[in-house]
């Protein structure tokens, strides 16, 4: 645990305090003789499941680390349909290239060897 000051204590606590005076005032309007202690406030969550401390779990808003990972997900699919682009673009051109010849060449009546003998 870290060492902490007795001054950020009180400032942690008196944030947490204000915080929730505010949501009892404001969002639940209590009127101030019906408002607890402040010093009880200081314990406990700040938060409720309720729509107004919940707004990105109903409104199914994702949360930054969650976008993070999708984010590298896309790429990473990305990057592997690329490669596989890429592959097949490699592994098909020879083949292509070569009946592309040979559908140039045959209506020529120019065999292979022939051919490449007139480039020699």
């Amino acid at each position: 645990m870290k060492n902490r000051s007795k001054n950020y204590i009180r400032h942690q606590r008196e944030r947490i305090i204000r915080k929730k005076w505010t949501i009892l005032k404001d969002v639940m309007l209590r009127k101030s003789e019906y408002m607890p202690v402040r010093g009880t406030l200081s314990k406990g969550k700040i938060h409720c499941s309720c729509r107004m401390c919940r707004y990105e779990q109903y409104h199914s808003i994702p949360k930054a680390k969650h976008k993070a990972k999708l984010k590298a997900m896309e790429q990473e699919i990305d990057d592997y349909v690329y490669f596989l682009f890429s592959m097949s673009f490699n592994l098909l051109l020879g083949p292509i290239a070569l009946l592309g010849f040979f559908n140039w060449a045959i209506p020529m009546n120019i065999r292979f060897l022939e051919f490449f003998r007139a480039i020699v």
